[in-house]
């Protein structure tokens, strides 16, 4: 039996009368819930000394005070006092009784004003810069000190109460005070005086008058400063500065001017201008004559100058012997060349003294190199003689000895043994003297045998081995033997190379009537090389590094490079692609001592990009007033992903925040075009729906016929009693609203869970007439339409319900009076937020929807 049925069983019981009343009209009640309300307390200064603080409990009990923050305020009782300006926060505590459980503890913060301040500057005269230092001053009115920082560090510096002047300039100053337990923190003051700059002048002694001649001239200009002084010229075209030095460029009036623009310590200095005259100058001419020249040597080289610098021009008075181009003299006959040089005036340099050379051409000397024949065997019939003039003329040959033989031209006719005497004679031209004779002798002998060997042409060192082929017209087989065996070895008539470089073998007759030997040189090569390369087969950048084994036909190791560093690298046999595109790979074998470079082979991988794929994660539909929406949108490939719309009366997209504008179906496209690594990913479509702003939930006056709304209590219940409603279908984290009708009568709000359902305890209200009434629950639907749900229940009144048979009506009247109080409380509770929970009455902040505002 719960307790309120025991304790009318007990009253009536006691006056003598019985009671009959439903076991369910009550559940047995807990203690009463209580929460704090706190009156705020105004911001209050630290001179009011103390504050009084109000709090109430809903249960009237009274309510017990403590300060969180001791060193600002302390309470004692309701009155708070004052110890320094800050934050003071009082806790409110209700411990309850037996009636009421304790009340959840609530604070009040307000602020301590401090004591007000304010900072007064003495005025700081303007102070030239040159004074170094300056002492300012600044007090508090609170007596605090001061501390000053300069605004401006270019122009002065702070340290205590000194200023440190830097620089011309205004110089601000800030004055700060903190404050203290007593005291706020004073506004800054500031304070400005103009720092002024040191005048300075320039001494510049002006430069005599001078010529061209002289050149340079040095100038020394300086500043009170100490400062560096720059000068420049006002007349280029007559003179120019170069640090120190005015170089003269032509005659006229060469004015300088001199500046030095200052710096933070000091202002520009006044120009100072200087002039001095420049005159023509006096020129000559250097002209070294050349030497006796033979006229063979065509032409001869002369250098002329003026020490003007201007150039100078040379002519020939005898054209015949000579005439000169530029810098060069042509020789056309034998005799003397005179040459004159010349370097007229200018508007700055007067005209140099002409100056002439003389020089003579004569006839040069020559000789004649000639070497005779070897002997030579008279069957041999004819000889070729060789012989040269160092003129370059032609060398005429006649012979000194008739009989052993005869000359023609550079044919000599050996006529029979002997020695053969030939003259070498050059007679000389218009420009060379005749050369002096030379005799060139050779012994003609009788017939011997010869020796013919065939010529071995140069070979590559991989085109041995070489034959060799060799006849004599008479006396034994002819052999073969080499001297160089580094380069080549002799077997027989087989040469085999050995090495590049040059091959000697010498073809002879071992008896002592053989003919005389011959020897002949060719060339051995380097080897030549192929390189064996197969084609690559193409792959995706993502199948990551290609080995390949090209191979070089000497069995060197190949060199590979990247001709495409873009697209791939190549470590050794390695290939790794970096992006897709055409790997060009080049293989090379620089040879060796032994090889020559093989020919470069070059092979192409096709590099194909990567496939991706895009991921667009479309959020749930949300209204315009929820604000902007982020979007996730990932490539596999890590790359950015691009997301527009065409929607553009609907939602409009910046990076991943959609902006949403109207109701309706916001179309989304993600993208992602691929780089130099990956091609680009199929589009990836979505639809974000956009939902109209919720609209005003209102409870209707007649309670429409909704169903879907469920309870604990089925189809009837007792006015007083408690019930639990729940229902789904809305908009998740929205309120509910739950009214009884027939005249409209609120019983609590509920919020809606991720799932869009709610649960909500209330309590029938106890005033509420017996009969069929409507419970009806109200809020925003998923697509921010009013969603009513609802369920019919019967109500019977529990003071009804408590038929009294016999004694006195008056302890019955006050039960059922206490039950109507009783109700009557749970209902107000319910209203104003409070909601059972485990055995407790807790209070729940109430969520309204959000109405459109258009």
């Amino acid at each position: 039996m719960s307790t309120v049925s025991a304790a009318a069983a007990a009253v009536l019981a006691a006056i003598g009368g019985t009671v009959s009343m439903p076991l369910s009209a009550a559940a047995e009640p807990a203690l009463a819930q209580q929460h704090i309300t706190w009156t705020d307390t105004p911001d209050t200064p630290l001179t009011a000394g103390t504050v009084s603080v109000a709090a109430v409990a809903t249960s009237g009990l009274p309510v017990q005070y403590t300060s969180t923050s001791g060193d600002v305020c302390t309470v004692d009782g309701d009155t708070v006092t004052l110890h320094r300006h800050g934050r003071c926060t009082v806790r409110a505590t209700q411990p309850g009784n037996g009636s009421f459980a304790a009340a959840d503890p609530a604070s009040d913060t307000f602020a301590v004003l401090g004591r007000a301040q304010t900072i007064a500057w003495q005025p700081t005269p303007d102070t030239p810069v040159t004074a170094g230092t300056v002492q300012v001053t600044a007090a508090a009115t609170s007596g605090l000190p001061v501390t000053w920082t300069s605004g401006t560090p270019r122009v002065c510096k702070v340290k205590g109460r000194t200023v440190t002047l830097v620089a011309g300039g205004t110089c601000t100053l800030h004055a700060d005070q903190h404050g203290d337990e007593t005291f706020e923190a004073a506004p800054r003051a500031d304070d400005s005086f103009q720092v002024a700059r040191s005048p300075q002048t320039i001494t510049f002694a002006r430069p005599g008058d001078t010529t061209m001649t002289t050149g340079t001239v040095r100038i020394e200009a300086r500043a009170t400063s100490g400062l560096a002084v720059t000068v420049t010229s006002a007349d280029r075209h007559v003179c120019t500065v170069a640090k120190r030095r005015v170089t003269l460029v032509g005659a006229g009036t060469c004015r300088l001017r001199a500046d030095q623009r200052g710096n933070g310590r000091y202002a520009a200095a006044p120009r100072v201008e200087r002039a001095f005259a420049v005159g023509r100058g006096r020129q000559t001419i250097t002209f070294p004559a050349p030497g006796p020249v033979p006229l063979a040597a065509g032409t001869v080289a002369i250098a002329p100058s003026a020490d003007s610098g201007l150039p100078v021009a040379v002519t020939s008075t005898d054209p015949a012997v000579c005439t000169v181009t530029g810098g060069s003299v042509t020789l056309h006959a034998t005799g003397t060349c005179v040459l004159v040089a010349r370097r007229p005036g200018t508007a700055s340099w007067a005209a140099a003294p002409d100056v002439e050379v003389r020089f003579t051409v004569g006839r040069g000397a020559q000789h004649i190199a000639f070497t005779p024949p070897p002997a030579t065997a008279a069957g041999a019939r004819t000889v070729t003689l060789t012989a040269t003039a160092t003129s370059g003329l032609p060398v005429t040959f006649t012979a000194a000895t008739p009989a052993v033989c005869a000359v023609a031209g550079a044919a000599v006719t050996l006529v029979r043994t002997g020695t053969c005497t030939v003259h070498a004679d050059q007679s000389g031209s218009a420009g060379w003297e005749p050369a002096a004779r030379v005799d060139g002798t050779f012994t003609v002998t009788g017939d011997a045998a010869t020796i013919t060997f065939a010529a071995v042409p140069d070979t590559a060192l991989t085109d041995g081995p070489v034959r060799l082929a060799a006849t004599a017209t008479a006396g034994p087989r002819v052999a073969f033997a080499g001297s160089t065996p580094q380069v080549c070895t002799v077997a027989g008539s087989v040469v085999t190379l050995r090495t590049p470089g040059r091959c000697t073998v010498t073809a002879s007759q071992p008896a002592a009537t053989a003919a005389p030997p011959v020897t002949q040189t060719f060339t051995v090569t380097r080897g030549w090389q192929r390189i064996a390369f197969p084609p690559p087969a193409g792959r995706s950048y993502t199948d990551g590094p290609l080995t390949v084994a090209p191979a070089a036909s000497s069995f060197l190791p190949v060199v590979l490079s990247s001709g495409s560093r873009r697209v791939c690298t190549v470590d050794g046999s390695v290939i790794t692609p970096i992006a897709a595109g055409t790997c060009i790979v080049r293989a090379d074998q620089p040879g060796n001592p032994q090889w020559a470079p093989a020919p470069r082979v070059t092979r192409t991988v096709r590099i194909a990009p990567a496939v991706q794929t895009v991921t667009l994660a479309v959020p749930p539909p949300a209204a315009v007033s929820d604000g902007p929406v982020t979007l996730t949108a990932t490539a596999t490939s890590g790359l950015p992903v691009t997301v527009t719309t065409a929607s553009a009366g609907i939602c409009a997209v910046d990076g991943a925040t959609v902006t949403l504008l109207a109701a309706g179906a916001c179309a989304l496209v993600a993208r992602q075009d691929g780089d130099r690594r990956f091609a680009a990913a199929p589009d990836v479509t979505a639809t974000l729906t956009v939902l109209r702003d919720p609209v005003p939930v209102t409870v209707p006056a007649t309670a429409p016929t909704a169903g879907g709304l469920h309870n604990t209590a089925g189809g009837a219940t007792v006015s007083g009693a408690a019930i639990t409603l729940h229902g789904g279908g809305y908009k998740p984290g929205t309120s509910v609203e739950v009214v009884v009708y027939s005249t409209p009568r609120p019983l609590g709000t509920a919020f809606t869970g991720a799932d869009g359902r709610f649960s909500l305890l209330v309590v029938v209200p106890g005033d509420l007439d017996g009969g069929g009434h409507t419970l009806l629950a109200a809020g925003l639907a998923a697509d921010n339409t009013v969603r009513f749900l609802s369920v019919p229940v019967a109500v019977s009144q529990a003071a009804a319900m408590l038929p009294v048979t016999g004694g006195p009506v008056g302890p019955v009247a006050a039960l059922g009076t206490w039950a109507v109080v009783i109700g009557t409380v749970l209902a107000l509770l319910g209203r104003r937020g409070w909601q059972p929970r485990r055995g407790r009455w807790v209070y729940r902040w109430t969520y309204r929807a959000r109405h459109a505002t258009a």
